[in-house]
């Protein structure tokens, strides 16, 4: 699954991030690598999504803006909560 597909409020972590270059090196920067745990907050057009980012669940607290094309580029695998 990739970030644009993920539904809004759904958490994840990122396997992959299929970026080259200086693109790539701008996204770990903004903290989005693999490991990491996103949330979508908010869906824009075109596929664009902001998103919530941290180290686990209880610290997604960078809000960062990615456009459609590059959200598609990032695969994630949802968590499931455990009951």
């Amino acid at each position: 699954m990739d970030l644009c597909t993920l539904p809004v409020g759904t958490t994840a972590r990122i396997d992959d991030v299929a970026i080259t270059g200086s693109s790539r090196l701008r996204l770990r920067e903004l903290g989005l690598r693999a490991g990491t745990l996103v949330r979508v907050t908010h869906r824009g057009m075109f596929g664009g999504r902001v998103i919530a980012a941290g180290p686990d669940a209880a610290a997604l607290t960078s809000r960062i803006g990615v456009d459609g094309r590059t959200a598609r580029l990032i695969t994630v695998t949802p968590l499931v909560a455990v009951t």
